[in-house]
Formats: C-alpha cells, sequence, structure tokens
C-alpha cells in the first residue's frame, strides 16, 4: 500500500521544531540579524538607565536647588546608575567577545541570546529601584538576582558553541579563557547575592566581589597551562 506522495519526505512539526532548535541554520545575514538585534537592544536598554536620573534633575531644578544638591541627595541613583552602566557594558562585552567566534547559529542560540536580552532589558528597573528601596531584600535579590541569570545565559551560550562544530568559528575557536571567564563572574554574582542578603548591611557592597574576577581567571589559567 502506498503512502499519500504529499506526505512523503515530510516530518512531523514538533520533528521540524526539535530539528529547528538543535540543527544549524546557517544563514551570514541571519547570524549579522541576531547579533545587530542584541546590540541595539543593549544600546537601548543602558541609556535607559539615566533617565530617572534625568527625571530628578529636571524636579531639582524647578525648586531651584544646586547641582551640589542634587549630587547629595541622589547619590544613591547616581551610584546605581553606574554600577548598572558598568556590568551591562561588561556583559556586552562578553557577548561581543563570544560572538566573534561564532559561525553559525541554531534554535537554542536564538533562546539564549533572547533570554539574555531581556536580563539586560530588565536591568533599569531592579536599578531605579535599588535607590528608592535600597535596603529592603526583595530589591536586593531582583538587581542581584538580574545580573547572575544575565552571566548565566552568557556561560551557558558559551558552552553551547564551544566544541560545536556546527556554531564555532572552526578558524577562530572560542578560547578557553573566555568561557573561564563567564564562569568565573557567575560564580561571583551568586556569591555577591547570597552575601548580599546573608549578611547584614552589606547590601550592594557585595558586588565588590566582582573585583577578584581578573585575578581568579588569572590563577585557573596558570593551573590550566600547567596541566596541558
Amino acid at each position: 500500500m502506498r503512502g499519500n506522495p504529499q506526505l512523503v519526505g515530510r516530518e512531523p512539526w514538533h520533528s521540524r521544531m526539535r530539528m529547528a532548535s538543535l540543527g544549524a541554520m546557517p544563514t551570514t545575514r541571519g547570524l549579522e540579524r541576531l547579533i545587530f538585534f542584541t546590540d541595539a537592544v543593549v544600546a537601548i536598554a543602558i541609556t535607559l538607565l539615566i533617565l530617572p536620573l534625568v527625571d530628578a534633575a529636571s524636579v531639582h531644578s524647578d525648586t531651584e536647588k544646586t547641582a551640589a544638591h542634587f549630587f547629595t541627595e541622589e547619590w544613591p541613583q547616581v551610584l546605581a546608575f553606574l554600577i548598572s552602566f558598568a556590568v551591562i557594558a561588561r556583559l556586552w562585552v562578553a557577548h561581543h567577545t563570544l560572538f566573534e567566534h561564532v559561525a553559525s547559529y541554531n534554535g537554542r542560540v536564538i533562546f539564549l541570546s533572547l533570554a539574555w536580552v531581556f536580563t539586560i532589558v530588565v536591568l533599569p528597573l531592579p536599578t531605579a529601584m535599588s535607590a528608592e528601596f535600597d535596603t529592603e531584600k526583595l530589591t536586593i535579590v531582583f538587581y542581584l538576582g538580574t545580573m547572575l541569570v544575565s552571566s548565566l545565559l552568557l556561560t551557558l551560550l558559551s558552552l553551547t558553541v564551544r566544541g560545536n562544530s556546527q556554531l564555532e568559528a572552526s578558524e577562530n575557536p572560542i578560547d578557553p579563557r573566555g568561557v573561564r571567564g563567564t564562569a568565573v563572574m557567575t560564580i561571583l554574582f551568586g556569591i555577591a547575592l547570597v552575601v548580599a542578603v546573608l549578611v547584614p548591611g552589606v547590601n550592594y557592597l557585595a558586588l565588590l566581589l566582582l573585583v577578584l574576577a581578573g585575578p581568579i581567571e588569572r590563577v585557573l589559567g596558570r593551573r590550566a597551562a600547567r596541566v596541558t
């Protein structure tokens, strides 16, 4: 008995979705559009960080207060802006560096990239909240947790691409140091979150742990070199 000729060679829709998720979709234009979209969203999100300060400056100008009054009263907002700007910039650099080694993409790369972009879009909200509710545990968890998830997604992206012949550029493979770097940042964000929540009075100062990222990466790099 012959099957329906219209169905010959066709896969069920769920099989096609799985193939799209796991198999590469090798179009240079598609990869460029994914990168351009990501960069554009990051640029918008990092710009939104300054808007609460712009609004606050307008309020101060209406009350005829001086610039010194503005910075004295709004220093928590200014600090939150600087921290979030530095974090987003650091995460974007890691994302940019990773995609220098990407030759193609698949559904998993798209999903992880969109999830990462979501964390960047969300970050201006806890940034603004951290200035208004600076000691509330929920705000601290929201703020540091968003950073943690963002860094974790970058780590997963790196692990997804590295060693995958369909995704990784054969002429420019991912340096193990890059994977170690994102992994170290993720771990430090996690430790900072735990310290900020459990240790009274520390709050956002726990982010100072991130300065250890460079020294830790160098130590791990030397150990890896000795092993190889």
